[in-house]
């Protein structure tokens, strides 16, 4: 994966009455690695060859019919992609490759474009930001686009690959016209519990987008063909050979122009392969002196397309503001701007508004006046144990209390009042943050989930 960077700008923090561009501290465009095609000819022989024998076998056990009926069934992709309901991202993806229109030397997307690569035969939608982060909590999910038969799966394969290497794990579901889409590069053991032969119905869950056999970052690759056996680029545009009309139940739009994430972050995020170690540095906790990187993570970011930023103090008033532009078009981009807060405060719940695309996002994050938690927590006579912890977190020492769990990207987990006990057995394994106030005080804790 690569990362080009503008030169860096230092800038002081001074308060701005009315917004102003502001350059960021750093960031640009987030380019994937070297692309190949995912399959070669020979492995796309054996799967049909594959899928040829299943059909027929489900055919003589009488589970699909042996004459499908286009006329009759028209095929409307729903898109095959979700968050799972752990994720606070406002989007979770950039549409990376499209389908090559080009049946020679040279690319060609529907839309007239070069938003593909040489001999690519279906659509690739990365996970961004933080692909690997979003790969390790299981928050973006394959689910189907159609209604239709489970016709094959394959599974077991190393799923961390960040080049060509090996099998993927994939799910195909064979429609009611006859047309069927490949849904791959997914999870290990992460597939449908369902099996050869179940049916599926659109937006049913199918496994996690990861990085399996010839890939070089987590994505989908989706790839349908018609009843014929004959490729479809499922988007329709002047450049489409394939197929005049759209299948999709809505086309998405070529460009579709998100912030898909403010994220606060304690140190300078990495973006990588596992082997570049990818670090998100995520954190929504933050003391006086330090430097809060405030990080906007976009897909489709277009030129000449405006972010309006706002800092805001616990109060709600406006702490800091400004503007920021681009100059170019890229798929994924991401920038940050650095600030440290006044070291008097004030303390409490700040937050980061940003506003895109008549699109506003907002996300939180904590100032604590404790230079050390460990020491306030001591002196106020509270325990929390054990910490990690695999089930069960017990807080002892004061009785009236809220009790407040959020994730690394502030998402509110848990909320009680006046209790000892919080379970967490249910929570995916990582780092949160434990916030209780008794009134008087408040406690900010990080808790490692085991």
């Amino acid at each position: 994966m690569k990362i080009t960077l503008p030169i860096l700008l230092l800038f002081c923090t001074i308060n701005h009455p009315f917004a102003q561009e502001i350059p960021p501290a750093g960031g640009g465009e987030v380019l994937s690695g070297e692309v190949t095609n995912c399959l070669t000819s020979e492995e796309r022989t054996q799967i049909n060859r594959m899928l040829d024998e299943n059909i027929a076998r489900l055919i003589k056990e009488g589970i699909i019919a042996d004459k499908p009926q286009p006329e009759n069934n028209t095929v409307a992709f729903a898109w095959p992609l979700r968050k799972a309901p752990a994720l606070s991202f406002n989007s979770y993806y950039a549409t990376n490759n499209y389908v090559d229109q080009n049946a020679g030397t040279g690319v060609l997307d529907y839309n007239c474009g070069s938003r593909t690569y040489d001999g690519h035969k279906g659509t690739d939608i990365d996970t961004w930001p933080f692909p690997w982060y979003l790969y390790d909590n299981n928050l973006v999910e394959v689910v189907a686009g159609m209604d239709g038969t489970i016709i094959a799966k394959t599974d077991g394969n190393v799923d961390t690959h960040c080049s060509c290497l090996g099998n993927w794990n994939a799910v195909y579901v064979l429609h009611a016209d006859g047309s069927k889409a490949w849904y791959g590069h997914m999870k290990k053991n992460s597939l449908t519990s369902k099996n050869i032969g179940e049916s599926v119905a659109k937006g049913e869950y199918l496994g996690v987008v990861a990085s399996s056999g010839c890939s070089t970052q987590p994505h989908l690759h989706f790839e349908v063909y018609d009843a014929s056996a004959q490729l479809i680029d499922p988007y329709s545009g002047s450049c489409n050979s394939l197929n005049s009309e759209s299948w999709w139940a809505t086309q998405p739009a070529n460009r579709e122009p998100t912030l898909n994430a403010v994220i606060t972050h304690d140190a300078l995020p990495v973006h990588g392969c596992p082997g570049s170690n990818e670090a998100p540095n995520i954190s929504n906790l933050f003391f006086p002196g330090q430097t809060i990187y405030l990080a906007a993570y976009y897909h489709d970011e277009s030129i000449g397309t405006l972010t309006s930023f706002k800092l805001l103090k616990p109060d709600n008033s406006v702490w800091q503001s400004w503007n920021h532009t681009v100059n170019n078009t890229y798929t994924k981009s991401w920038w940050y701007w650095t600030w440290v807060l006044p070291v008097n405060g004030p303390f409490g719940n700040w937050q980061v508004e940003a506003e895109y695309q008549g699109v506003k996002i907002q996300h939180p994050f904590y100032y604590q006046a404790a230079s050390s938690v460990d020491e306030q927590l001591r002196d106020a006579a509270v325990s929390i144990y054990p910490n990690p912890a695999s089930s069960f977190i017990h807080i002892d020492g004061t009785q009236k209390k809220s009790i407040k769990l959020y994730d690394t990207v502030g998402k509110l987990i848990i909320s009680d009042t006046d209790v000892q006990t919080i379970d967490v057995s249910g929570l995916p394994k990582g780092l949160y943050i434990l916030m209780i106030e008794t009134g008087a005080r408040v406690f900010v804790e990080k808790v490692l989930k085991e």
